[in-house]
């Protein structure tokens, strides 16, 4: 009779290692497999809560991945992996009470802008969010438009039309609705953002950039999703953005939600389209008082 193999680490049987080697032993054979599945796309994440258990003592995950940040100490951090978020008071803005973010990018924007941004990790929401149905400007129940008005034009006095849209007044309540522990650690975004005014009429195109503050929760650009500018203007679409390893396929541009959701990029060749992510994973474009697209918000964290 064939005798049972014993498993063993290094020669030496299992049950007679001792529980420390044991312990890493097994954790190198679970950061090897989490990384095979990063390779291949099917990393299903974890929660970082789960992840710094050890870390955060008295305080919150929060707190332990900001030391982490400041550190730049990414160590066993993935690209995949969540914070699960309680909404405060979100019942006039979002109509769920809890938002999963994932990791999209890590420093993206290292030392980058007009001003230079120190080591951060880029979070993007699971999925578009429900907007309440008490919330004003709300479309068909859970929906938002870009700019109800139908247009994608700035003004004489904000010439981004990002900036005076429709789509970052929600964005700004929903910002109020995150928990003070963590909006402490987020970063301002700034980005070199598409202008598009002129006083002599509409534009269907961008026609200038400017470095520019957008908030500390703002929707993606083209860019930041697909690599490329697709639909909205070359060059100033852009400006200095980047595609968030997240993105690098089609299907976390869903992530398992056939639901549509708003960039902040303008359409190009329009006076009123705006770029969006279709539910079908395509880039695509509609006007800017579509009713049936939702907002998917990310943050820097640092």
């Amino acid at each position: 009779m064939a005798q049972a193999k014993v498993l063993s680490v290094g020669g030496v049987p299992y049950e007679m290692v001792d529980p420390t080697s044991r312990n890493n032993s097994q954790m190198a054979l679970n950061n090897a497999e989490y990384n095979r599945q990063c390779l291949i796309g099917k990393y299903g994440g974890q929660s970082i809560a789960t992840l710094l258990a050890g870390e955060i003592g008295g305080g919150t995950v929060y707190d332990a991945l900001h030391k982490r940040i400041a550190a730049n100490n990414f160590a066993g951090l993935r690209v995949g992996d969540y914070l699960d978020v309680p909404l405060v008071s979100a019942s006039g803005v979002a109509g769920q009470q809890s938002v999963r973010f994932i990791i999209a990018h890590i420093d993206p924007y290292l030392w980058c802008d007009d001003r230079g941004k120190g080591h951060h990790i880029a979070f993007v929401a699971s999925a578009p969010i429900a907007v309440s149905s008490s919330y004003d400007g709300v479309a068909n129940s859970s929906y938002i438009p870009w700019n109800k008005t139908n247009t994608n034009q700035g003004t004489a006095d904000i010439k981004n039309p990002y900036l005076c849209s429709q789509l970052k007044g929600w964005e700004t309540a929903f910002e109020a609705c995150l928990p003070e522990g963590l909006t402490k650690y987020i970063l301002t975004q700034r980005v070199l953002l598409e202008e598009r005014y002129s006083a002599s009429g509409a534009l269907t195109n961008s026609n200038n950039w400017s470095w520019q503050d957008i908030g500390k929760v703002w929707s993606l650009s083209e860019m930041e999703v697909y690599g490329c500018p697709v639909w909205g203007t070359p060059g100033y679409s852009v400006g200095f953005d980047c595609q968030f390893d997240l993105f690098k396929d089609t299907a976390h541009r869903l992530n398992g939600s056939r639901c549509g959701w708003w960039l902040r990029s303008v359409g190009g060749g329009s006076s009123a389209g705006v770029c969006f992510v279709s539910g079908r994973g395509a880039a695509a474009w509609d006007g800017a008082a579509g009713g049936w697209v939702r907002p998917r918000v990310g943050f820097l964290l640092g």
